[in-house]
């Protein structure tokens, strides 16, 4: 393909470059498409030979991108085409890709657990990237959870034989106050052949303030980022044995602490708030305040060379543990306020073989095998004071109790990837993945009892052992029209485990006196519907890299037999129920000179389900498919200085359809712009970054606040922060 010169940053939307590959303007270095190698396909692969869209977020990119007191999910809802809007708290329940859920990697491994509770984009520094890998699409090649897509970040490594330290400061002012602070310090080098890197960084965030000046309202059903401390600490280690065979150790610390002394208003229960976002109220009296925690050590031993193959034996173990805010929670006539903990234990391993047979064939084979342990515990707030205090006091009563059941998962998968060069213009590229997975359920005391029935009047459920086995495929096509065009096709398939406890969460038996509630699932554990969902993925697509232009563009469907409902109870189903996705996905970046580029992308999702107490198609919400998004920017870049202006856009979506019973209900959404500044100069010692964020100060919010306006009786809406004015300065030596 055409070589050409590639300002820095690139456009991450663009699914070409790695900042490895990007260069300034008065730099001569070049790159084609046949130099990007990426690793989320399980072995080292240029993009020009993967038949599927894959993008790199380089290092640079992801710098110039995340501000202080952003999470790394603001940064991908700018620069992923297809993924959903970032929800501006703690969770990602709402950031689909392509209308499925997407499986979160750090160095390959998996940080979902079967007890799914959305946090992982909050608990990944952008200081400690060097890069993020995405393939869209249902995938198997990391096992169960990628019927979206897969998101594999990958942690820093030491760039220089010699000691380095860099260090970073940077605060942001929002709402005319200085809500937040952040530093961060960073030492790696080498000696002799040991290598090591130590990365440590201290947020501490205030209030989140609207276009009007007034602080948010706190989130309390999924926890907002306000009034939070966040620790988080990243150590690795490496030791090179011999020219061919290495280990490292890689251990990540976060700690997310919430202090606030807000509370949200609850004025709008029962019936919720649709007019206006509920205000933040001061006097919180909480003890026991949300927090987020992940602890997780990786060892990895590399050989290139073993018996002819490359080899890559891993290790890790990681805990995991989450406490929610206080919710009241309306049942019927009945109102109480509940808090809840979960907890993950994670160990695995993987072993992992590449090996090139000829110059035309190469392949990656191996093993994964995890044991995930989940579990979750409730307890009981004093309602009379939460009610008289308009929600300021919340005060436990009584001992914890169970959440839903525990649940241990075990899972093993085997998998065979290959490609295959036909010809010099066409690739093959084929796989097949054989999963197996355990889910042992315990004996647990159901939810609603616990509410609703004295100790003495309760009947245990018994747990259940469900085994799930399939075989999965993947099959595409790479065809290089010339140096500067390729077409690419591929189906692939996902597989997805259901979160079990979550929906047995409200499983009561038959005989017990609740069992005609229409809100309770009245079955034994045993007779629930757990079935794994498996999506079935379509991809064509072009590719292309001119003297000016780098450019692409991919339509989409896929398809599965079984949904995920949340359903107007707060209760989650698994329905057999069809539903399918497609839509298109672009973008495209022009370079007017050596200084100046521009450029934007495109991103359609809808999708439908079938109801069959209705007989019809209908529209998937918005919380489930991403609204039509656009983004545009229009940068400078020469050498010491860059600027970039840019703007996002997600369109009014009026096309989701709720259903309950017979009753369909429109759910909309109203669509908003947002532009940035972002600007970085190169001192003489250091680097100061600056950017104000929502530039134009628009009064909006998310769509994850208007979904969960209707979804938890308006007290979790939340308007979007607005203008926030943010600094930094890193300086390495």
């Amino acid at each position: 393909m055409n070589s050409k010169k590639i300002p820095l940053p690139l456009m991450a939307a663009i699914s070409l470059v790695t900042a490895a590959q990007a260069t300034t303007a008065s730099e001569t270095s070049v790159t084609t498409l046949d130099q990007i190698v990426v690793t989320a396909s399980r072995s080292e692969s240029s993009v020009s030979n993967i038949s599927g869209t894959v993008q790199v977020i380089g290092q640079q990119e992801i710098i110039q991108q995340s501000q202080p007191g952003q999470k790394l999910a603001d940064v991908l809802e700018q620069v992923i085409p297809g993924f959903g809007p970032s929800t501006q708290t703690v969770t990602d329940r709402t950031q689909s890709l392509r209308g499925r859920k997407v499986l979160i990697l750090i160095d390959g491994i998996s940080q979902v657990e079967n007890r799914q509770i959305s946090r992982q984009l909050n608990s990944i520094r952008p200081e400690n990237i060097e890069r993020i890998e995405v393939i869209s699409g249902a995938s198997a090649i990391y096992g169960g959870g990628a019927t979206g897509g897969i998101i594999n970040v990958i942690t820093r490594k030491p760039e220089t034989d010699e000691l380095q330290f860099a260090s970073e400061a940077g605060f942001k002012v929002s709402g005319d106050e200085l809500t937040t602070w952040t530093l961060n310090q960073n030492i790696s080098g080498r000696s002799g052949a040991f290598d090591y890197l130590l990365s440590g960084t201290y947020e501490s965030r205030g209030g989140i303030f609207d276009a009007d000046g007034n602080r948010v309202n706190p989130d309390p059903s999924q926890v907002s980022r306000m009034d939070t401390d966040s620790k988080d600490a990243l150590i690795k280690l490496g030791y090179d044995l011999t020219d061919q065979q290495r280990l490292e150790a890689t251990l990540q610390f976060f700690d997310d602490q919430m202090d606030s002394d807000y509370a949200p208003d609850i004025s709008s229960l029962p019936t919720g708030n649709i007019a206006d976002s509920p205000a933040a109220l001061k006097g919180l009296e909480l003890e026991n305040q949300p927090y987020s925690q992940r602890q997780s050590i990786d060892l990895v031993y590399k050989d290139d060379d073993f018996l002819g193959s490359n080899l890559q034996a891993q290790t890790y173990y990681r805990e995991r543990e989450a406490r929610f805010f206080p919710y009241p929670n309306v049942i019927g006539a009945n109102t109480f306020v509940n808090q809840s903990t979960s907890t993950a234990e994670v160990f695995g391993v993987k072993l992992n073989l590449d090996r090139s047979l000829n110059n035309q064939l190469r392949l990656s084979y191996g093993l994964d095998y995890d044991v995930d342990d989940g579990e979750q515990r409730g307890q009981l707030h004093d309602l009379a004071n939460y009610i008289a205090s308009g929600g300021r006091v919340i005060e436990p009563t009584g001992p914890e109790y169970e959440y839903g059941p525990d649940v241990e998962t075990k899972t093993l998968g085997l998998y065979l990837q290959t490609s295959y060069d036909l010809t010099t213009q066409l690739t093959l590229n084929g796989g097949i993945r054989h999963e197996r997975a355990r889910l042992d359920i315990s004996d647990h005391m159901p939810l609603a009892e616990t509410w609703f029935m004295p100790e003495a009047s309760r009947t245990p459920l018994e747990g259940a052992v469900r085994k799930y086995d399939d075989t999965l495929f993947n099959l595409g096509l790479v065809f290089r029209l010339n140096q500067s065009n390729e077409l690419f096709t591929n189906y692939s398939q996902g597989f997805d485990v259901p979160d079990a406890s979550r929906i047995l969460r409200n499983t009561v038996s038959p005989a017990s006196p609740l069992a005609a509630n229409p809100i309770l699932n009245g079955t034994n554990v045993s007779e629930a519907n757990l079935d794994a969902i498996k999506t079935d993925s379509f991809e064509l697509g072009w590719r292309g890299n001119f003297d000016n232009i780098i450019a692409n563009v991919s339509v989409f469907y896929n398809e599965s037999d079984k949904t995920i409902a949340f359903n107007a109870d707060h209760n989650v189903d698994l329905l057999d129920q069809k539903r399918k996705v497609y839509g298109i996905e672009g973008a495209i970046e022009y370079f007017l000179n050596d200084y100046w580029y521009v450029g934007g992308t495109y991103a359609f999702t809808e999708g439908r389900s079938y109801y069959k107490e209705i007989g019809e198609w209908l529209d998937l919400q918005a919380a489930d498919v991403s609204p039509e998004k656009f983004t545009t920017f229009v940068a400078y870049d020469q050498g010491d200085l860059n600027v970039r202006l840019q703007s996002m856009t997600f369109l009014d979506y009026d096309k989701g359809k709720k259903v309950n019973g017979s009753t369909v209900t429109d759910l909309e959404v109203d669509g908003y712009t947002t532009v940035d500044l972002l600007v970085s100069y190169d001192l003489p010692m250091g680097t100061l970054k600056a950017g104000i964020t929502n530039l134009l100060n628009k009064d909006y919010e998310t769509v994850y606040s208007q979904w969960a306006r209707t979804t938890y009786s308006g007290i979790s809406a939340h308007k979007a922060e607005g203008r926030a004015y943010n600094l930094s300065y890193r300086v390495e030596y």
